[in-house]
Order: structure tokens, then sequence, then C-alpha cells
């Protein structure tokens, strides 16, 4: 029997986050075996039944609270796909109402958000599934693959380098809470974590970390849906993030990420060197998680070069969010990131904060 969803924050929006990254592969020929969506949820009744005809949901499953829909008998698995500040508020309920639950990343906008909402999950026996979808990329999985096959030998070192002109002018939905440092959504906890957590995934958490963050650009502007942009205003968060650290394995790690202006060509570097060789993911997007990174590996010998390694084709999911639905299904663990998982991200977050502000060494006990 297929899993049932309901859907927070699902629009009649063809173009809508939502709609792009969860309905489209859900509605691939493999997963519409697995799934179905049976509910909606949005902020008002009128939303919610255009979501719903828009997507061929019954009328009568169009909510407009996540109680409705947390307490829908027709609904296996709740999914909150909204504003960070807003997943609390409308994970509770479906948590409470013991379903299943599928939240986009961050879980919370803090540490402590996070194990609250992981304590509850707990002592009411459900699964749970946060979307740091970067670890069921192809290319992720294949670095994992050729680094446990030790053909690399020893890691000592990873770098990765980040420049990205995307950043720098936000979308005008985000301007109630992009800008403002206590609502938990910045450069630091959503773009740099989606990198930094397939480098723990692959090469282990870091023991002690240190980090520097900076406003290079002190001004924002907001874009408007005709694609004009707001006049300038104040920036309150970091756009330039440095941290360096050795993880757990012993191996050094040095991660930048600069949000530049259209004058620096966008740039997505990563090198871990090992003793026996090394690999080299190169792009032109900062999110990982969203498309395609070429991967390349050396082996040192007579003529030896960066060479590409092959990745089966992509099965056409929208940027591994179809691939973590497919494993949840099949009831792999490998790669899927539950609530206990968010929460060691959370923690490392955490301490990026506290060592950028105070300029400390830190670690976080995960």
């Amino acid at each position: 029997m297929p899993i049932r969803l309901g859907i927070i924050g699902l629009s009649a929006d063809s173009g809508a986050w939502a709609t792009m990254a969860h309905v489209s592969p859900l509605k691939s020929a493999a997963l519409s075996k697995e799934y179905t969506i049976t509910a909606v949820a949005t902020s008002s009744p009128e939303s919610a039944k255009a979501a719903a005809k828009a997507h061929g949901i019954a009328e009568e499953k169009a909510y407009s609270s996540p109680e409705a829909i947390a307490n829908d008998p027709d609904v296996d698995m709740v999914v909150v796909s909204v504003k960070l500040p807003l997943h609390k508020q409308l994970l509770m309920p479906a948590l409470k109402a013991k379903k299943d639950v599928y939240v986009e990343w961050p879980l919370g906008k803090d540490l402590e958000q996070a194990e609250e909402m992981t304590a509850l999950a707990k002592s009411q026996g459900v699964k749970t599934v946060v979307g740091l979808q970067a670890r069921q990329s192809l290319v992720v999985l294949k670095a994992k693959e050729i680094i446990s096959s030790r053909a690399l030998g020893r890691i000592r070192s990873t770098n990765l380098v980040i420049s990205s002109s995307g950043l720098q002018d936000i979308p005008d939905r985000a301007r109630t809470y992009y800008n403002d440092p206590k609502s938990g959504a910045n450069v630091i906890s959503i773009p740099a974590a989606h990198v930094l957590d397939p480098m723990c995934f692959l090469l282990g958490e870091f023991k002690t970390l240190n980090a520097t963050s900076a406003t290079n650009f002190p001004e924002i502007r907001w874009i408007q849906q005709d694609g004009s942009k707001s006049a300038p205003e104040k920036k309150n968060i970091a756009d330039w993030i440095s941290v360096q650290g050795i993880l757990e394995s012993g191996a050094s790690a040095s991660f930048a990420f600069t949000c530049t202006t259209a004058a620096t060509p966008e740039q997505f570097s990563w090198i871990i060197s090992g003793e026996k060789g090394s690999l080299k993911f190169e792009g032109t997007s900062f999110a990982i998680q969203m498309g395609q990174s070429t991967l390349y590996q050396y082996i040192p010998g007579e003529g030896a070069k960066w060479e590409e390694v092959k990745i089966p084709p992509d099965s056409g999911h929208f940027g591994g969010i179809g691939e973590v639905y497919a494993a949840f299904a099949e009831g792999k663990k490998e790669g899927l990131v539950d609530f206990d998982e968010a929460v060691k991200r959370h923690k490392m977050v955490e301490a990026i904060y506290r060592s950028a502000e105070k300029g400390t060494r830190e670690s976080y006990g995960y």
C-alpha cells in the first residue's frame, strides 16, 4: 500500500518549491507506486482549495491548519515544506498525532527547538526525515564508495571553496525572516550547512573547529515578483564564512563560503586528499544538494591527471529529494537524515556561531 502524504506548504503554483522539489519526483513512475498525496494544508482555506484542485486532491482534504492535516486518518506522513520560522509550530501537531514526518532543513530555528522536536518524535515512536538531501547525490554516494574502498588511502585533508553571487539579492517572500539573525535562516545555517553535511557524511565530524564570519556587503535588496528590486536595506547577517578544523579521523578540513557579486564567477571546488590519491568535485553552483557536480579522481603515476569519474545518468529526481523518498520507502538508513542526525548538524552550526562570535576553538559533543 502506498504511503499517504499530507503536504504542508504545497501551492497551486507550478513553479513553487514544494511542487518542483517534492511533487515532481513523487509523480515519477517509480515513486508514484510508493506514495500518494492525499491531503494539503496552507495558510488559508482559499489557497488550500486551489492547491488541492491543481494537484488532483479531493477538496475535503484541503486544510488550513496543521492540526487538521495531522489528524486526518488518511495521512500516514506529514511533509513540511515552508519557511524555517514556521517549522516547529507546523511539525508539533503531526508528532503529537504520531505521524511520520519529512521536514526541510533546518529542522528548527535553533538547537533548542530541534532537540525539543526530536525528544517528542522519540517518545511518539515515529519515523523522521530531514531534507539534507546532498547525502543522496549520485556524486556524493560515488565518492563515498571510492573512499570506503581505500583507493585513496588514508584521508589527510579536505579543502572546499565556494563563491556565489546568488545570495546577495533575495526573493521578497523571505523578507520577513531572512535578514533577521534570530530567525535561524542565514548563509551559515542553510547553504553552508547543506555543503558541510556531505563533507561530514564522507569524512566524519569535526573534533574541533575555528570559524570566522563577516558581512562584506552591508546592504541587501529584495527581488519582487516582476524581477525588480527593492531599495537597499542594512544587512544584519554574515555573507562570508570560513571554517577550519580537525576531523575525528585526524584529517584537517578547510571550508570557505563567499557571497560575491556578478564580478566574480560562480565556483564550487572541493578536494579530498588521500595518501594514495585524491577526489575533486567541481561545479558552478554552491547547491550540491540541488545540482550535479562533476567528480574527478587523481591517482599518481606516469602521465597522471584528473580523470572524470563516470556517474550513472540521473534518475530524473529533483536534487536528491526523490532519492530521499525512494530510500525511505525502501527502508534504507544510509544517507537518510533523521531528527537525531539533524540535531548533530544543529550542534555543528551552533559551534560555528560561537567560534565566529568569540574567536574560540569549539567542539560540539555530538
